[in-house]
């Protein structure tokens, strides 16, 4: 891995480290891989996209596509969702990077379209801007796609309509599951159905006329931190195709959440007699689960159909 990784965890809230990794859409050919990270430089640790070559068990040619600058000191958020969707663009998260929303500026940061905190990206192949992006004015980040967001870290597209998904922590309770949408602004710090940790703030500076998007699904009566995410397309568990599946850092649980019209109906709560701290889920070809756990010495779990006998 590059030597500017940071993922010695100063707090049990610390979020840094690795955050996720997917294949170029060559990738048996080319060998290429994409992954974000917690990167370390001068004043502190961003959120950084990187390329690299996988030859034997080494990376190779590690290329730094975006740094979500500037390094500060806060440790929270990252973001660091990766995606490499039908249209062969890559999707990247980043969160807001503040732990309170007091720590704003006027402007919040995910307001202010000519911060990179806070945002959704939609990059080639090569790391540029895609075409056909929207524009956010002239003083738009290029590459930008979507902002508005604070803390989301699970980005998962359903093969079959094409729709991109995106998981987001509300401040306290206020969990969202969004549907992301090119030029949305999911209205952080500006709207949320959780509480401020300080019930007393509100943004000084907003933008004009801004249209905010809603969640499609909002925990707006419990916290359950949702971080990866995947669309289940089976076939170890076909009565859940096209579905979202959920892990969760609060609570332990690993979460379904039932589509169907392209609606959330419903939430099921997995793993509950098991519950532990999930990071990350991702599913094989084979429809099996693997789940990334949150731990002190973390895990990797699989989840698989149970045999009848």
């Amino acid at each position: 891995m590059p030597a500017d990784l940071d993922n010695v965890r100063q707090t049990a809230s610390d979020n840094s480290g690795l955050f996720d990794v997917v294949l170029h859409p060559d990738f048996s050919r080319n060998r290429t891989l994409y992954f974000t990270y917690t990167a370390r430089g001068s004043g502190g640790t961003t959120t950084r996209l990187a390329t690299a070559r996988l030859v034997d068990d080494r990376l190779v040619d590690v290329t730094t596509l975006f740094d979500a600058t500037p390094y500060t000191a806060e440790r929270y958020h990252y973001g660091g969702g990766l995606l490499i969707g039908r249209d062969r663009h890559i999707y990247m998260t980043v969160g807001e990077r503040h732990f309170h929303e007091w720590d704003n500026p006027p402007l919040p940061v995910a307001q202010d379209p000519s911060s990179r905190h806070g945002k959704v990206y939609r990059f080639t192949l090569e790391g540029e801007p895609a075409p056909g992006n929207p524009s956010f004015g002239p003083e738009g980040v290029p590459g930008l796609y979507a902002m508005g967001i604070r803390a989301s870290q699970g980005l998962a597209q359903n093969p079959d309509s094409g729709r991109i998904w995106l998981t987001e922590h509300g401040p306290t309770s206020g969990d969202e599951i969004n549907l992301l949408i090119p030029g949305a602004n999911y209205g952080w710090p500006v709207q949320t159905s959780g509480r401020y940790r300080n019930a007393e703030y509100r943004p000084a500076q907003t933008l004009p006329n801004t249209v905010y998007t809603a969640p499609v699904w909002s925990w707006a009566d419990r916290t359950v931190a949702p971080t990866g995410l995947t669309v289940d397309t089976g076939p170890a568990f076909p009565e859940w195709r096209g579905d979202l599946i959920i892990a969760g850092l609060a609570g332990g649980n690993l979460m379904r959440a039932d589509l169907e019209g392209g609606q959330i109906v419903g939430v099921e709560y997995l793993m509950t007699d098991t519950p532990v701290r999930l990071r990350n889920v991702k599913q094989a070809p084979d429809g099996t689960l693997y789940l990334l756990t949150d731990e002190q010495d973390g895990r990797i779990l699989r989840l698989a159909r149970q045999t009848q006998h």
